[in-house]
């Protein structure tokens, strides 16, 4: 998909409608861990519980620093610095992954439950975007407002 057509799909899409989309993230997440913990235990796998809320914690802080990463790399002309961003990003996948992969060599269970609740956060975070842009677009095709806010 070319840099056009996917400004053409987001370019109106507002503000308030990515932080709904986060707000669902985190509670679809956070029922997700719960639900996935309360398997993990009745499996007899306790240790997966820990390490999905190590996982789930984990990834909303590296969704908070993007998003603060995001404005402070940002120039008053609105293109965003690459390279310190780049920097910023590869520090904090970095930290998540080594994480993950020490407890997968020491404690083998909540190693997965790490990497599970990372990939929850992740999937929520996915279907809730599509979820919003399908909407979005379906209500743009209609004629009508963008984000369907009221007075928009």
């Amino acid at each position: 998909m070319g840099t056009e057509t996917f400004g053409m799909l987001l370019g109106n899409f507002p503000v308030l409608g990515v932080q709904r989309i986060v707000r669902r993230t985190l509670v679809s997440a956070a029922a997700a861990g719960c639900v996935a913990a309360a398997v993990a235990i009745l499996l007899g796998q306790p240790l997966v519980a820990p390490g999905v809320a190590v996982g789930l914690a984990m990834a909303v802080a590296n969704h908070r620093v993007f998003q603060m990463s995001a404005v402070r790399f940002i120039d008053p002309e609105g293109t965003v610095q690459r390279k310190p961003f780049a920097g910023s990003v590869l520090a904090r996948l970095g930290v998540c992954t080594a994480v993950a992969v020490v407890l997968l060599v020491f404690v083998r269970a909540m190693g997965f439950g790490v990497i599970l609740g990372l990939a929850l956060f992740q999937a929520a975070m996915l279907c809730n975007a599509l979820v919003a842009l399908v909407g979005y677009q379906r209500r743009a095709a209609a004629g009508e407002a963008p984000g369907g806010l009221p007075g928009a």
